[in-house]
């Protein structure tokens, strides 16, 4: 089921680093005062295997590679209390992506390799006010212009007193060249290149004042054979932040931003009538667009009671690589507040407030209701209530078709949970109901379909006081209604934990069953079995090992005769050493 994929390498390269710590730790236990290293590191064998009936039937499909190794290693070395260098290296054997640019992708270059989402190399020695950031680095100078992409490069963080300094250059994603067959073949991407500073000022706690100026561009030239679904862009953002806080609990946090943003290279530059560059930084071409976005929140702290008002303005054109799927022609107010009552026995997190969604095109445009709220109490020393609901969901416009995206999420939840003791264990009982509305728009017919869903779990668990074994059961009960599909699910579920020698050993297993019902069809029906086992070999070496197994039968709803009954058997093996110095 689980065949052999390259693991020697790595186990020579985990049992080499073992012996380096090993050997280092020896050298510097003369020295504890002044050196120390902490930290973790491992390997785990990850196999996947996947039999389907009948046969060639493509019902299901693979969701992972056959066999995958993957290394950690993330030591902390500090030198006296002035110097820390932490180490970062997590990363695969193979690429592993089944969707995007590395799906299909047999062999990587060294560059690719270093820049697979999959893995992740960082080193960031830090020497009293300087920091250098070396590495897979996700950088966040601000809520509008970088922060939630992972980026190989090199940086520096300044500290000096009260002035702050911030720079870091590097890559995102390497070329790829587009591969039509065998299929599924590789999608390919264009390589992107990122430049980013910030200079300020920031006391802790008191103010922050910041300018941000970040830059990214694909590089036509990284491939011979470019994606056909993606287009090769370019874009620069700045913005101006300023916080400011106050002793009494008054804070102000607020952002101004331009963006400039490209969305084919290919196109020519904007020669006449050119508002658009901002040279030498981007030299606009007739796809560029230029747009701006701003964020204001202003309220109050203390112990038991918070309120502010925040705003958030994103214009249409307003884009940035930096934060590549934020939503944008939106402007967002809500009041938000957290409050504790009853000696703490109540706390409440709330937020109401609208979105004004296509603000840029009025026949589209549309208001929205945005509301959170998450209220727990302990009614009694054995009862305790949660209630929470959340609205959520966007518009805007899509092309040249007629509608705009719209997607609207409503979701309510019940949970109270009761527990009770006596001298032989604690019991706990706990039930959790969650209705969802999810409405959606077709953008060719203008036809808003709405997904239903109410979900019920039961679950209890005793706590022994006299025993080791933790056993748990739970109920699951799932309806789910769209426009001509009714899917029904009944799922119980049972777990017991047990340690066994002297504590060494840590065994959990689970067993699920799940019958399902589509509309009028026959029920299919669903078996999943899984163990968890940590064994602690020593006080700083661990194995961990996971194995589950997943067979699925079929009713009739796959139609066809040679279909009904048609079944598949995926199974996962996980197993791995992790050291702890």
């Amino acid at each position: 089921m689980f065949t052999y994929n390259r693991i020697p390498p790595f186990i020579i390269l985990f049992i080499f680093l073992f012996s380096f710590e090993a050997l280092f730790a020896q050298d510097t236990a003369k020295k504890k005062s002044l050196v120390k290293i902490t930290g973790t590191m491992g390997i785990t064998y990850e196999g996947y295997g996947l039999n389907v009936k009948p046969t060639g039937s493509n019902i299901y499909s693979a969701r992972k590679p056959w066999n995958q190794v993957r290394f950690l290693f993330n030591p902390t070395l500090n030198i006296g209390d002035k110097i820390s260098i932490p180490l970062s290296m997590n990363f695969a054997s193979m690429a592993t992506n089944f969707a995007g640019p590395y799906a299909g992708l047999k062999n990587q270059t060294i560059g690719q390799f270093l820049t697979n989402p999959a893995n992740n190399f960082s080193l960031n020695p830090k020497y009293k006010w300087v920091e250098l950031l070396l590495g897979t680095q996700y950088i966040k100078y601000s809520d509008l212009s970088t922060g939630d992409i992972g980026i190989f490069g090199a940086g520096v963080n300044l500290s000096p007193g009260k002035f702050r300094f911030k720079y870091f250059t590097g890559i995102s994603q390497q070329g790829i060249n587009r591969v039509a067959l065998p299929l599924p073949g590789t999608i390919g991407a264009f390589k992107r290149k990122h430049y980013m500073f910030q200079f300020g000022t920031e006391i802790e706690g008191v103010h922050k004042v910041a300018f941000t100026f970040s830059k990214a561009k694909d590089v036509i030239q990284s491939v011979t054979s470019p994606p056909l679904t993606v287009l090769p862009q370019e874009g620069f953002t700045f913005s101006f932040l300023l916080q400011r806080y106050l002793q009494n609990g008054w804070f102000l946090d607020m952002e101004l931003a331009q963006s400039i943003f490209t969305k084919d290279l290919n196109q020519p530059l904007l020669l006449l009538s050119d508002d658009v560059s901002f040279k030498p930084f981007i030299n606009a071409r007739t796809s560029s667009v230029k747009d701006h976005a701003a964020k204001l929140i202003i309220g109050k702290k203390s112990p038991n009671f918070d309120i502010s008002y925040a705003t958030k303005y994103i214009g249409a054109g307003y884009q940035t690589t930096g934060y590549p799927f934020m939503q944008s022609d939106h402007w967002d107010n809500t009041v938000n507040t957290r409050f504790n009552l009853l000696k703490n026995k109540m706390n409440v997190n709330a937020s109401i407030g609208q979105r004004v969604n296509n603000l840029s095109n009025t026949s589209l445009r549309a208001t929205q209701f945005l509301g959170n709220i998450n209220w727990f109490t302990q009614v009694n020393e054995r009862l305790s209530v949660n209630v929470n609901y959340n609205n959520f969901g966007f518009q805007t416009v899509s092309g040249l078709n007629p509608f705009g995206i719209k997607n609207v999420s409503n979701d309510f939840g019940l949970s109270p949970t009761y527990t009770w003791s006596n001298e032989y264990a604690t019991h706990m009982i706990s039930m959790n109901y969650n209705y969802s509305k999810y409405d959606e728009r077709d953008v060719f017919t203008g036809i808003t379909t709405s997904n239903n869903t109410h979900t019920i779990i039961v679950s209890y668990m005793p706590i022994y006081t006299n025993r080791t074994i933790t056993p748990d059961f739970s109920l699951m009960y799932f309806n789910n209604i769209v426009p001509t599909v009714k899917n029904q699910l009944l799922t119980l579920a049972s777990g017991l934990g047990m340690p066994l020698f002297d504590n060494k050993l840590q065994l959990k297993g689970q067993v699920q069953y799940t019958i399902g019902k589509l509309n009028s069809f026959s029920a299919n029906n669903n078996f999943i079995l899984s163990c968890n086992l940590d064994y602690k070999i020593n006080k700083k070496l661990t194995w961990n090992s996971f194995l589950s197994t997943n067979y699925f039968r079929y009713g009739n709803e796959l139609g066809l005769i040679p279909l009904i009954g048609a079944n598949y058997l995926e199974s996962n093996l996980r197993t791995g050493l992790m050291y702890k110095f």
